[in-house]
């Protein structure tokens, strides 16, 4: 019997459910935030910091609350993804998995940081830093007259937060379409300029917007090398075609190495204008849609259970081919509070 625990994260229920699946002796704990649901997966089902009164900016007792828990719950393998620094420079009575060195997960979290890593490389999307309104207006003023239209996003940041096409559409296109995520280039720096008024603002990036298709390869790595893969493309009618053999297969070995990534982590590809696949971004974290994959027979949850356990080797983990297109349904579905 061995036990899990990730601390935040995203889709980490149905994550812990395929790994529960994968292997019945283990167990499975998740940490969410004080106001998160909780869904059917995990074994349990803890609030992060031990309670909704616990302060969220105290790193000392944050610590000590994680070595309590370790020590009261026999936990084997921490799995973090919030305050990942202060607990890789801490001593805990556990294995803790983290996907990559400090100094490379720092880059990763970094947009521009990780774009200028990347400059000259062919996978390289241009990418620019406005620290400024005056600045992002500079920068729009000398947008290239090649068809591409910009957009912006924080420099630091998860999940497509913050994330704007920057284009001449109606006024009132972002109050009345918000989830399109298109707005006028002079209202954006209007805005930026009324919120330095009232103090600092976070840095933004800005890059042309690629057409598409996106790919999203959820991959299973170790120590920097690449195990399997599966490359979800999100497609026009919303479904997702999902393949285990794909012709970004080197780069993304490439990238595997390059950053010496392990674990299951995630990495988005979007085809640009002249037909060539520009990188995104690296997640340094299992994405939500990993259990598509899974649930296609891709086995990368399952797997990963297995090497963070010791069942699996990366020479006996599962190769098989894959190619399914999946759609989806909405349903609903009673969580707990």
């Amino acid at each position: 019997m061995m036990r899990i625990w990730f601390n935040r994260g995203f889709s980490l229920a149905p994550i812990a459910g395929l790994m529960r699946v994968a292997d019945p002796s283990l167990e499975v704990f998740i940490s969410v935030s004080p106001h998160a649901a909780r869904y059917p997966g995990p074994t349990a089902t803890w609030i992060d910091g031990g309670s909704a009164d616990a302060p969220a900016d105290d790193r000392d007792a944050y610590l000590a609350w994680v070595r309590e828990t370790i020590d009261r719950e026999a936990i084997d393998i921490f799995i973090p993804t919030r305050h990942r620094k202060l607990i890789a420079e801490a001593e805990l009575p556990c294995r803790v998995h983290l996907p990559a060195d400090m100094a490379t997960l720092a880059l990763l979290d970094d947009k521009y940081g990780f774009a200028e890593a990347l400059a000259g490389e062919e996978h390289h999307l241009p990418t620019y830093l406005a620290q400024s309104s005056g600045e992002l207006a500079e920068l729009l003023a000398r947008w290239p007259d090649d068809g591409s239209s910009p957009c912006v996003k924080p420099r630091q940041g998860v999940n497509g937060l913050g994330f704007w096409r920057l284009m001449d559409v109606d006024p009132m296109a972002h109050l009345k379409d918000p989830e399109r995520r298109r707005i006028r280039a002079e209202l954006y720096v209007a805005a930026l300029a009324e919120q330095e008024a009232r103090g600092p603002i976070d840095d933004i990036v800005v890059m042309p917007y690629l057409p598409g298709p996106e790919i999203s390869f959820d991959i299973l790595a170790d120590q920097g090398q690449l195990l399997k893969y599966a490359a979800r493309t999100k497609l026009a009618n919303g479904h997702q075609h999902i393949v285990s053999r794909h012709p970004l297969a080197d780069a993304v070995a490439a990238i595997v190495r390059r950053f010496g990534l392990h674990g299951l982590v995630n990495a988005q590809f979007r085809r640009a204008n002249d037909d060539g696949w520009k990188l995104l971004e690296i997640n340094a974290r299992p994405a939500g849609g990993v259990v598509y994959a899974d649930q296609v027979g891709c086995r990368l949850v399952a797997d990963w259970a297995g090497l963070l356990t010791g069942r699996l080797t990366p020479e006996t983990i599962d190769r098989s081919a894959i190619d399914s297109e999946v759609s989806f349904t909405t349903v609903v579905q009673a969580v707990a509070a």
